[in-house]
């Protein structure tokens, strides 16, 4: 499926009962495309909305959860993520904290599962695709109608093995969406 480009400003209707990904480089605008399109739906009165927000903090500049007043209005997910390529010093130490987010948010999807919303955000979904497979990910989600979802797909933060799998997955996951979206 070949990625479009992002309409600045975002309709409803273009994702309503659709599952969306917008995918990119790291700080090429992912977060806050996500955000403005969660306005659009809240201005439209929307009400049954979930966000999972699985963005680690910012560090070295990279990174950063949602923010604002709209996630006052929503049922709000926010596990504390590590990025376990910029604070792992090893192979080993990447792959045990990719681990261990997959854990945390394996534990928050447990949480959505049984009362899943008609609207489903997901905030930088790489982070849970590092260390799982997207099956995963979709035997938890796909009872949600419309999905809106983003990630990390570069080649910024390196390859290897870890970087390899990552991408597989995130390639695997946009195979499920209707749409993809370009950053």
């Amino acid at each position: 499926m070949k990625a479009v480009h992002p309409d600045p400003r975002p309709a409803v209707g273009d994702f309503l009962d659709q599952r969306t990904i917008i995918v990119g480089e790291v700080n090429s605008g992912k977060t806050a495309y996500l955000c403005a399109v969660l306005d659009e739906f809240l201005k439209a009165g929307l009400t049954d909305i979930a966000v999972i927000d699985l963005a680690p903090d910012r560090f070295q500049g990279i990174g950063g959860k949602m923010s604002g007043d709209r996630l006052a209005k929503v049922r709000h997910y926010s596990p504390r993520i590590i990025p376990p390529r910029l604070r792992g010093r090893s192979d080993e130490e990447i792959e045990a904290l990719a681990e261990g987010n997959a854990e945390l948010i394996e534990a928050i999807l447990a949480q959505y599962l049984p009362e899943p919303a008609r609207v489903l955000f997901i905030n930088d979904v790489s982070l849970f695709l590092q260390a799982r497979d997207p099956a995963t990910l979709l035997g938890h989600i796909e009872s949600t109608p419309t999905v809106i979802l983003n990630g990390y797909f570069g080649a910024s933060l390196g390859g290897g093995e870890f970087g390899r799998r990552e991408r597989c997955r995130m390639k695997a996951l946009q195979k499920w969406c209707d749409r993809v979206i370009g950053m």
